[in-house]
């Protein structure tokens, strides 16, 4: 179900080519794709079969294929190949992991013996051989298609459900339940098929949960599938690898998402298992299926693996039983809090960009650190050091309400007065102010207390800033003013966290703005002239803003708009959903001109004249007037 497409370029593959090897991860269905291929053609076929758990036709590869011919288990290569002779003939090779080394060396020798023998396999890694074709068999697609049939995977999951239950579980909230579901077990038809028998003896909610919290215990009667759970078909894989790649796999569990060559040595690397070690390991699980390449390494970015749920989670059961689940996921807190000082050091130096697609590419396994409940005091510190340094991700990028969550549960962990509780309860008291909290005005007073008993003036001017933009909201504009002042005092130019001074100058000439022009055009124009600020995006971003806002209050709204629209670019290359809703309901305001007056233009559309270009000179219109947009330039 769902391979019309694999099937038909295995078909091709074997009509051209004498070697081809179908591979993959457990339960992806390989054998029964093998097997109908095999079925659809018109030729005589032999088919040896070894048991994951064991070879069934024998101790190796040469007893298995005689046996399959009917021969003796006694018997030599040179009966094999002569029974194989006289004829086109497919020999199948079905599950050939068990005795892959006996394997190369037997098909090799029977490709050059019998020039008429094609030989198709089935594994969850190919020979290796030089003329070998390999088809790499992915998961079921979870994308429906556009006539609005259900994906591939959501079809499976649906005609292996009981009779009785297929028909509630196909709509309504059952129906968005089945997507999230068929969506966490990744599209892997054995981990469908286990998890429709589920529904026929436990409700559908109860299957989610199983799927979420323990996805590689899903267990089934077998119904002529080789493994009758995925962790019998782990288990398999995990035995049939070599010590080192069984560490690596182990040690990896602890990370949440795909990663990189140089994450898997931090976490992976130590005691047995020497760092110059981790690389081929990597490359030998990808060849057994264990991890699926997302980007191939040897291009100008680095390659990325990925490792499903189910092998995470059978991974860190190998951790636990051996005891290294703690050391584990000690250095995976380390690696997270280094993770988020790059990220940081990044965005401070002017390269949010950058910044921002490190810890995209890196969130999951940022989350799978940070939820863990840390088991000591120095545990807490790590990762609240980790929160503290995202602060641009959680306050710029929209993700308040999961940094408040951190911080809630870490704070109480580090009650001591250092630098790093002075600036996470800055950060609470700041995201609080953003999301429009109860609680942002008391984590400001503790952050400023702490701040005070450590001497960390910069902290200072962050409480500052942040208390002054409450009072903005609350509408006390003199008080609002006097924080601010304070901020723009207090914040170094050269701030090593945090929003920039600029950031404050900014958010100053806002607020002065309705009150004193001047003042406010004096305000943004010191963060104009920042060094920094032609570096920082979010910095320019918010100066934008500034103009704009004391533009439109001055009754310029050509001017006003066109900053704004500067401002509104910057936001969005950010991805920064607060400043971009602010910024939108100012052009909005910016809009609203009298009926009688012209649009405005969109600027980001009208094409600059080049300098030897002609003049070009507006047409007037009914009125005689001219139009708004038009260019005005003398001969």
């Amino acid at each position: 179900m769902g391979r019309d497409e694999e099937l038909a370029h295995l078909d091709g593959l074997l009509a051209r080519h004498r070697l081809v090897a179908v591979t993959g991860a457990a339960g992806v269905g390989k054998s029964r794709l093998a097997r109908t291929a095999v079925e659809r053609r018109d030729v005589e076929v032999t088919r040896a079969r070894w048991w994951t758990q064991g070879p069934a036709g024998g101790p190796d590869a040469l007893t298995g294929v005689a046996t399959a011919l009917g021969l003796p288990v006694t018997a030599g290569f040179d009966a094999v190949a002569e029974a194989l002779r006289g004829g086109p003939r497919l020999l199948f090779l079905d599950d050939v992991d068990p005795v892959r080394g006996g394997c190369v060396t037997l098909v090799q020798r029977l490709l050059q013996a019998l020039p008429e023998l094609r030989v198709l396999l089935s594994g969850r890694q190919p020979l290796g051989l030089g003329d070998e074709v390999v088809l790499r068999l992915g998961p079921l697609s979870l994308v429906p298609s556009g006539d609005g049939t259900p994906s591939a995977a959501v079809r499976m999951f649906l005609s292996r459900l009981p009779p009785r239950s297929a028909r509630p579980v196909a709509a309504g909230a059952a129906g968005r339940t089945v997507l999230d579901l068929c969506a966490r077990l990744q599209g892997v038809p054995l981990a469908l098929r286990l998890a429709a028998e589920q529904v026929g003896r436990r409700p559908l909610a109860e299957v989610a949960t199983l799927v979420e919290t323990a996805q590689c215990r899903l267990a089934g009667d077998g119904g002529g599938w080789r493994h009758r759970s995925l962790h019998a078909a782990l288990g398999a894989s995990y035995a049939l690898c070599e010590r080192a790649d069984r560490i690596t796999w182990a040690r990896l569990s602890v990370l949440g998402g795909d990663f990189d060559e140089d994450t898997a040595v931090r976490v992976a690397a130590g005691g047995r298992l020497r760092t110059r070690d981790v690389p081929a390991c990597l490359a030998r699980l990808a060849l057994a299926s264990v991890l699926e390449p997302v980007r191939d390494p040897g291009g100008v970015r680095p390659g990325r693996y990925r490792m499903a749920a189910a092998a995470r989670e059978f991974g860190f059961e190998r951790l636990r039983d051996a005891g290294e689940a703690a050391e584990a996921v000690e250095r995976h807190l380390l690696w997270c809090r280094d993770a988020a000082e790059s990220a940081q050091r990044l965005w401070q130096a002017g390269l949010q960009r950058q910044a921002v697609a490190l810890v995209c590419a890196e969130e999951a396994n940022l989350r799978a650190a940070l939820v863990r409940p840390p088991r000591s005091a120095a545990q807490a510190e790590t990762a609240l050091h980790a929160v503290v340094a995202l602060w641009f991700w959680w306050g710029v990028c929209g993700h308040t309400g999961q940094g408040r969550s951190y911080l809630q549960r870490l704070l109480p962990l580090s009650p001591e007065a250092t630098l790093l509780r002075a600036r996470a309860l800055w950060l609470a008291g700041w995201l609080a102010v953003r999301c429009g909290e109860d609680d942002a005005a008391e984590a400001l007073r503790a952050a400023g207390e702490v701040a005070v008993l450590v001497g960390d003036d910069t902290t200072l001017g962050h409480v500052a800033d942040a208390s002054g933009v409450l009072a903005a909201f609350l509408g006390d504009r003199d008080l609002a003013i006097a924080c601010l002042r304070d901020a723009v005092r207090l914040i170094p130019e050269e701030v090593c966290y945090g929003p920039s001074v600029a950031h404050s100058w900014a958010v100053l000439a806002c607020n002065q703005a309705h009150t004193s022009l001047a003042a406010a055009r004096r305000s943004v124009r010191y963060a104009v002239a920042l060094r920094r600020t032609r570096d920082d995006r979010w910095a320019r971003c918010t100066t934008a803003y500034a103009l704009a806002f004391v533009d439109h209050l001055a009754g310029r709204p050509a001017r006003a708009w066109r900053r704004a629209r500067r401002a509104l670019r910057e936001a969005e290359v950010l991805g920064n959903p607060l400043g971009t809703v602010v910024v939108e309901r100012l052009l909005a305001e910016i809009q609203r001109v009298p009926a009688s007056a012209p649009a405005l233009p969109d600027r980001r559309r009208v094409p600059r004249r080049r300098r030897d270009a002609p003049a070009r000179h507006a047409e007037p219109g009914a009125d005689g007037s001219l139009a708004r947009g038009a260019l005005r330039e003398a001969p």
